[in-house]
């Protein structure tokens, strides 16, 4: 695995490969921008995005890791975001924390992936079991629990976008055309108070083979029993 950094005319970018995908990141004026790359063919998979989260204060590459930092509202606000490469699991995983320096704060903001090449899409139901694949007549599903969305794509591997149980009330998977589906994960909803620091953990990995679902369901309920990862 590799791991570069470079200052472009309009931002830093970090990029880490391993043999399967890379993982790009940019920064831009208010807003956190990645994108997750199928190798060697180099063909872009998924991109999401994260708005409102004011200006990037410190950067910086530990091990695995590229973690920013970022400051809104004259720097009231503050919104940490580790972007974790998870070999082992063909993945990526987002630890994203906020915290605030004032009595009262509306924290909230909505981190949306987007699939341009989706074949197909699945969502899991509260058994633990594979819906049929689809998203029923209005192209939208609203998921509770588990909060787990599979997507196929052109390159006939099986791609999942997971949220921790208890850090959102909900996300949306959405099909906008043919080709492309939308999961917003709306994030840190409740008002915040000064000195508590709210964190979300999202996960998205990939399986392929015959048993890609089974894989998938797999690595859900090992993400849902796991703990809190360590970050500093």
């Amino acid at each position: 695995m590799s791991n570069s950094i470079w200052i472009s005319d309009y931002d830093v970018i970090h990029r880490c490969k391993t043999e399967d995908f890379q993982l790009s990141v940019a920064a831009y004026p208010n807003k956190m921008n990645a994108k997750f790359l199928s190798q060697p063919k180099n063909w872009q998979v998924a991109e999401w995005n994260l708005d409102g989260i004011g200006n990037r204060e410190e950067f910086y590459v530990r091990g695995n890791d590229l973690v920013e930092r970022y400051s809104a509202e004259e720097g009231q606000l503050s919104t940490e975001i580790y972007s974790r490469i998870l070999p082992e699991l063909d993945g990526v995983e987002l630890i994203l924390s906020r915290q605030t320096s004032t009595l009262d704060s509306n924290a909230q903001m909505a981190l949306t992936f987007r699939f341009d090449d989706a074949n197909s899409v699945i969502t899991m139901n509260e058994s633990g079991q594979w819906n049929a694949p689809g998203l029923g007549h209005e192209n939208l599903a609203e998921l509770a629990d588990p909060m787990i969305v599979a997507i196929g794509c052109l390159d006939a591997i099986q791609y999942a976008v997971f949220a921790y149980p208890g850090d959102c009330a909900s996300i949306t998977a959405e099909r906008l055309n043919e080709e492309t589906v939308e999961v917003t994960i709306p994030l840190f909803s409740l008002h915040l108070e000064k000195g508590v620091i709210r964190r979300s953990r999202i996960q998205m990995v990939r399986a392929e083979g015959k048993d890609a679902m089974e894989q998938l369901a797999a690595k859900y309920r090992s993400f849902c029993d796991s703990e809190i990862p360590l970050t500093t």
